[in-house]
């Protein structure tokens, strides 16, 4: 599926008979969490599996996610009440970020003891290798006496690895390429303008840095 390792028991074959997951997501900020839920989402629904996406807040997805989704993909509400819970629980349930599963749901999933993943955050820390895979057994709850499997993703073979889809080795390097300029002008910026692309959590000195950006005299151009 994922460039991801595997967990027991092993991942789907490329060619593997379609099966049924349910991936739930709490947003939190920023929206790196439902990012993730939905790529993984959307590669496995491309793979003709049947993806169910549990969400508490799935306005980001409007500006997100392309449209239509994948054939195979369904976005639901966050499932609280008995009335939400499908008829059958799915083969695959990935429980995103330390989100808590609704009781309503944590029952139907001991009626059936699917695959249950506890998908965590990527790091390139040493205890990464130490968790990944490793059991945590339910003992109390709705689901107690039901095992979930940690996935730790990472950046060595004993990792869960990263999340890639099998084009995008193709996709950045025609970016490269081809497609950066047009995006620069598409978005006004000149062949010898600055562009950064900036990633935080606004810091308060983010908005004197950009106005000290802002403010710079351009640097002087090679001849």
């Amino acid at each position: 599926m994922l460039a991801f390792n595997p967990i027991p028991p092993a991942p789907l074959p490329e060619q593997a008979v379609a099966r049924t997951w349910d991936i739930f997501c709490q947003v939190i900020d920023n929206f790196g969490d439902i990012g993730v839920c939905w790529r993984a989402a959307a590669d496995l629904a491309s793979r003709g599996q049947r993806v169910r996406l549990w969400m508490d807040d799935a306005s980001a997805l409007a500006w997100m996610a392309p449209r239509p989704h994948p054939a195979g993909l369904s976005v639901h509400g966050w499932p609280t009440q008995a009335q939400d819970i499908p008829q059958a629980v799915g083969d695959v349930v990935i429980e995103a970020f330390g989100c808590e599963i609704p009781p309503p749901f944590l029952a139907a999933i001991a009626r059936r003891a699917p695959l249950w993943i506890n998908l965590e955050y990527l790091s390139a820390e040493d205890y990464v290798e130490r968790c990944h895979r490793l059991p945590s057994p339910l003992m109390s709850g709705p689901a107690a006496g039901l095992t979930r499997w940690f996935f730790y993703p990472g950046f060595t073979a004993a990792t869960g690895g990263l999340l890639r889809e099998p084009d995008l080795a193709a996709r950045q390097a025609a970016f490269a390429s081809e497609g950066r300029q047009a995006w620069r002008t598409r978005h006004g910026i000149g062949t010898g303008d600055c562009a950064i692309s900036l990633f935080c959590y606004e810091p308060p000195a983010l908005p004197q840095w950009l106005a000290q950006l802002h403010a710079a005299p351009p640097a002087p151009q090679a001849t």
